[in-house]
């Protein structure tokens, strides 16, 4: 008779049975779950003191005694009649619901005799399995391996290729390895498990590993997805791309770039069930956002774009003009995301002590962020006082800002080369003033030569002409609306000569030509691993008014002059040096030429060694010290 073995073998062998057994949860005309049961003679063998037909009886009785006997269930045994026999297979009970004392009865009065037809077993539980079941279970029970029949994977093929999805379990009692292998190919083949039980415990576990079935198949799932560009406070790019990348596969899809009209428009696309990532990029932007496909239902991504700020150079060129349009000097060097007409603002603040914007912003103007210089001015307030520049994004990230100082009467400077050729531009600097209708003129003994040209003319690329004949001249800086006069340096305009090179085999310097001689320039000991362009003009109306301005780039530099008064200047891009020097006959004509002075700055006396340093330091970064 059979035993409830929840004491033994605990209850949790009946519910791996169950699940084990039971179809999965679907309509039970869509699916069955057939049991083959073992009724050789081997099955008389010993396991733990009893027999195996007796724990085997034990551990399916507990199953239908818990077991929702509403879900149809067939049973075949095999070997239970007669010795010798490979037909002996009986269909007990064919697919169907029955009662589970019925059944445990009927596998109560089984008497193990025969042999082990296996393979004629599972064919004729494929025979109960229903032809409108899309699906069924055949679990084999079995101490023994196939005696009748040489190629049991042959009854496997037969199952994989019966049009039902069959899946055929191996429960091994007490095979041995070698012996559970001569029967793999039947789950291998269907997708079902070989397990292979050695004692009642094992046997328990096994059946409990089989709950985990092959998942049922679910209708693909697909969802329509919209793709939308997020701008923030960023304008729209002239070009986008998007880009797929599937998170299950790692796999990347480019999908499309938009342009025109499209880039408004929501990007559609159908995409399966799974875990995906929408990659946004742009010329100098990028964005993602992932999401998940698990239901059908349509979905809008939004994926946020984040660009590069722009590069740029905003410098101080004051003190500027109290009460006027002043105009900045404002550069951007490389551009970032937005390049659009008003995607900055140059902003101008109070400035508190400590360096800070105070309040609110007193005025500002839009700047395109496009590449180039530009000619934005700012309306100074009349009172003179400290201020704060800055270059702000639309979202209020400022790019950069400089402080800056207004007065009621500044001082200006200029800064204009030595020597200019006839009808070029005349590359000038200005600090102080500043206002955008200030006046740059040429002029020769106090007149004007041509038109003068404001400065927000300049900045908007109109350059000052040179005149064409040569002689010295006047840059003058003429500030406000009563054109005074704030700033005069004098300039050449003439030919750039440039020494002629010498020969390579040439192992002594050539003589200077009659009346020439010999000078040297060099800067200080602190710069001398900078390079520098030298130039130098004659003060002296006794002097030709050539120039001298050789191409090359050096610390110090030699050239033949006629003795005489000079304006040397050196330019070494960050540092510029300037001095006033008088060259002899007597020699030796070795000059040390300063740095020349900070616009609006007092000098202050020669510059140290240590303050030289420390100016290096500043402009120079990364500088190599001179040996």
């Amino acid at each position: 008779m059979l035993r409830h073995l929840s004491s033994r073998y605990g209850l949790g062998l009946a519910a791996g049975l169950l699940l084990l057994l039971q179809p999965p949860a679907k309509a039970q005309e869509d699916s069955a779950t057939i049991l083959v049961f073992d009724g050789s003679g081997s099955m008389w063998a010993e396991l733990e003191g009893r027999t195996r037909i007796e724990v085997a009886r034990e551990v399916l009785g507990d199953y239908l005694a818990g077991r929702d006997m509403s879900r149809p269930l067939g049973v075949v045994a095999y070997g239970h009649r007669r010795r010798g026999d490979c037909g002996d297979i009986e269909t007990l009970f064919p697919s169907g619901v029955y009662a589970a004392n019925d059944v445990s009865a009927r596998l109560n009065a089984l008497n193990p005799k025969g042999k082990t037809p296996i393979s004629g077993a599972l064919r004729e539980a494929a025979r109960q399995v229903p032809r409108t079941a899309e699906e069924a279970d055949i679990v084999l029970i079995t101490d023994g391996i196939e005696t009748c029949v040489p190629d049991v994977c042959a009854i496997a093929d037969e199952l994989a290729q019966s049009g039902i999805k069959i899946r055929a379990h191996v429960v091994g009692f007490g095979l041995s390895e070698a012996e559970a292998n001569t029967l793999a190919c039947i789950p291998d083949r269907t997708g079902g498990k070989l397990l292979r039980p050695t004692t009642g415990e094992e046997l328990a576990d096994a059946l409990r590993q089989t709950e985990a079935q092959a998942p049922v198949e679910q209708p693909a799932i697909s969802a329509e997805v919209k793709l939308f560009i997020l701008l923030g406070n960023n304008s729209m790019p002239e070009r986008y791309s998007w880009s797929l990348r599937n998170e299950d596969t790692g796999t990347v899809t480019e999908l499309a770039e938009l342009t025109g009209d499209a880039r408004y428009s929501p990007f559609v696309l159908d995409l399966d069930q799974g875990r995906y990532t929408a990659l946004l990029s742009t010329a100098n932007g990028a964005g993602e956002t992932s999401f998940e496909i698990g239901d059908p239902e349509a979905r809008s991504i939004e994926v946020a774009l984040a660009g590069d700020l722009p590069d740029i150079t905003l410098i101080d060129r004051g003190p500027y003009l109290a009460g006027h349009n002043a105009l900045f000097d404002l550069t951007i060097n490389r551009e970032g995301l937005n390049v659009g007409g008003a995607d900055f603002q140059l902003t101008l603040y109070k400035a508190k002590p400590n360096g800070d914007p105070d309040g609110a912003a007193v005025t500002w103007s839009y700047v395109s962020g496009a590449a180039g210089r530009k000619s934005n001015a700012l309306a100074l307030p009349p009172e003179p006082g400290e201020f704060i520049v800055t270059l702000e994004r639309g979202d209020g990230t400022i790019v950069g800002s400089t402080r800056i100082e207004s007065q009621v009467d500044p001082d200006v400077s200029l800064r204009v080369p030595s020597v200019v050729a006839p009808g070029a531009d005349i590359t000038f600097e200005s600090f102080g003033g500043q206002g955008s209708s200030d006046l740059v003129t040429v002029q020769k003994d106090g007149a004007d030569v041509g038109w003068a040209t404001t400065l927000v003319s300049v900045a908007e690329g109109n350059p000052l002409i040179a005149p064409l004949a040569e002689g010295t001249y006047d840059l003058v800086y003429e500030m406000g609306d009563g054109r005074v006069e704030k700033a005069r340096v004098p300039f050449q305009v003439g030919t750039l000569n440039a020494l002629p090179a010498q020969p390579e085999q040439q192992t002594t310097s050539a003589s200077p030509p009659s009346g020439e001689v010999e000078a040297t320039f060099k800067v200080g000991e602190a710069f001398e691993s900078l390079q520098v362009q030298w130039s130098a003009i004659p003060l002296d109306d006794s002097l030709p008014l050539d120039a001298w301005a050789p191409s090359d780039f050096a610390p110090s530099m030699s050239g033949s002059f006629l003795p005489g008064r000079y304006r040397v200047t050196g330019d070494a891009g960050d540092l510029q040096f300037a001095g006033d020097v008088e060259i002899t006959a007597e020699g030796p004509n070795v000059f040390e030429i300063g740095l020349a002075p900070e616009p609006g700055s007092d000098p202050g006396g020669p510059l140290t060694e240590e303050g030289a340093a420390e100016l290096l330091d500043r402009l120079v970064p990364n500088r190599k010290p001179a040996n």
